[in-house]
């Protein structure tokens, strides 16, 4: 027996008034947990002005090229604009920060799609991902084999029992997938995304490193500002390490500024003092989650038009 109408749009509200109201307790803590000595900071810093505008200017063209890769990764499926896309991602992004790990960016974007759509969507959701965390890792071991001499003896040892351990996973999986079906088809699966199998394979993981490229440049951008003296060639290989390192720590994006702030006052206290450091990774945070987030929650409670249907005679 199928629920009426009027009930499924009360349970529909009700999930989007949950999620939304999540989330802003989520910005609205990150927000009330930094010091007001850092706001302060940046408000009396004589470039803010300019901080402002490569800050909106390079999130915007973030979320931009995020949503492009989303209209070719789905593009097979469904044909959308780029403004649906925009929005979807936008949407997407405002229900996952209030999950560890993008989580919820799964059960966001596959429930925009009709129900016999919905596994796809979910397997282009995790190839869009899959290709931006490919991304990150080319960029990252660069920047690690670039600093690694640099590194306290703890981070080296760290780095080496992870490196050995995903060596060993890798391992296991290669030999078990003989035994089971699904691995075999994840294995076939992960591969064909190695191998860039299909056009839109392809496309897709050169935005993931156009995306990656903006915002990583916007972290030294505004590290440059406070700094005009950084050494470009010693300070990206260290930002690429940064966002290495955070991706394989379990989080949620409440906590991904407190991640990248420590991570970059351990990295970068030879070339920046701590205060650069913080204010940066809290703009940063600001920029690229948490007014993406805000605009997101807006349109999850922007209503949905119903397209009209005559009554039949």
């Amino acid at each position: 027996m199928k629920s009426p109408h009027k009930t499924n749009q009360f349970w529909s509200l009700a999930i989007k008034l949950l999620v939304v109201s999540l989330s802003f307790v989520v910005i609205y803590k990150a927000v009330l947990e930094v010091n007001t000595s850092q706001w302060q900071f940046i408000y009396n810093f004589s470039q803010s002005s300019n901080l402002l505008w490569i800050g909106f200017f390079l999130s915007l063209l973030n979320w931009s090229l995020e949503a492009l890769k989303w209209k070719t990764l789905i593009s097979n499926t469904q044909a959308i604009k780029i403004s649906s896309a925009f929005s979807e991602t936008l949407k997407a992004h405002a229900v996952s920060i209030i999950t560890p790990n993008k989580i919820g960016e799964f059960g966001a974007k596959a429930s925009f799609y009709s129900k016999a759509k919905r596994p796809k969507i979910l397997k282009l959701t995790l190839t869009g991902q899959l290709y931006q965390l490919l991304t990150t890792c080319l960029f990252g071991v660069l920047g690690l084999i670039f600093i690694y001499s640099q590194l306290l003896f703890e981070l080296k040892l760290s780095i080496g029992i992870v490196s050995g351990l995903i060596l060993v996973l890798i391992l296991i999986f290669h030999l078990m997938k003989l035994k089971y079906d699904w691995l075999t088809r994840l294995y076939k699966y992960l591969t064909s995304l190695v191998k860039l199998s299909g056009s839109n394979n392809t496309k897709v993981f050169m935005l993931s490193i156009l995306r990656y490229l903006c915002f990583s440049h916007q972290f030294y951008l505004l590290l440059w500002l406070f700094q005009p003296e950084l050494n470009y060639i010693q300070v990206m290989p260290i930002i690429f390490s940064i966002y290495f390192i955070s991706s394989f720590v379990p989080t949620f994006l409440l906590l991904d500024a407190t991640l990248k702030a420590g991570l970059g006052l351990v990295l970068l206290k030879g070339f920046l003092a701590s205060e650069f450091i913080l204010a940066v990774t809290l703009l940063m945070w600001i920029f690229n989650f948490g007014i993406p987030a805000l605009f997101g929650n807006l349109l999850l409670m922007k209503p949905q038009r119903i397209p009209f249907q005559p009554k039949q005679a």
